[in-house]
């Protein structure tokens, strides 16, 4: 689709991209005055941006940082830490060092809701903590006033 596109769907739905919704709200721009001509053909017309599909099955690797890596080997196998020092090491001469390091995660933990779980356990704990933070210096501010 051009950026300064109106496809018509139907008599009452038009759609646009997002660049030109945005623009079309100021007055005087281009885009404003094609909407307007738009909806003289069309008076009941209204702008409709195009959604992307989203794979909610996707798997996505946020949390898997080195450090996070480190931090769950130590809490489900220990005795591994080592080999994954030495493979981060081992790593650095490739052209993507952390994929071949998330690539020996991966094979090493391949159940990918056990990780997924321990980082959404360790978000909500750090989250929790840091509101905790927040009440005590609140309280201590409130015990000086």
């Amino acid at each position: 689709m051009k950026r300064n596109a109106i496809v018509t769907i139907d008599e009452t739905t038009a759609q646009v991209t997002k660049a030109f919704q945005k623009q079309a709200r100021i007055f005087g721009t281009d885009e404003y005055k094609m909407w307007k001509a738009y909806r003289e053909d069309f008076p009941g017309a209204k702008m409709v941006t195009k959604t992307i599909k989203r794979n909610a099955d996707k798997r996505t690797y946020r949390n898997l940082t080195y450090v996070n890596m480190g931090r769950f080997i130590s809490v489900k196998n220990p005795a591994l830490m080592e080999e994954f020092e030495k493979t981060k090491a081992a790593a650095k001469a490739q052209e993507n060092p952390y994929r071949a390091v998330l690539a020996w995660f991966l094979e090493k933990f391949p159940k990918y809701d056990d990780y997924k779980q321990f980082f959404e356990d360790r978000d909500k704990t750090a989250e929790s903590s840091a509101a905790e933070g927040d009440e005590t210096n609140n309280r201590v501010i409130d015990l000086a006033s």
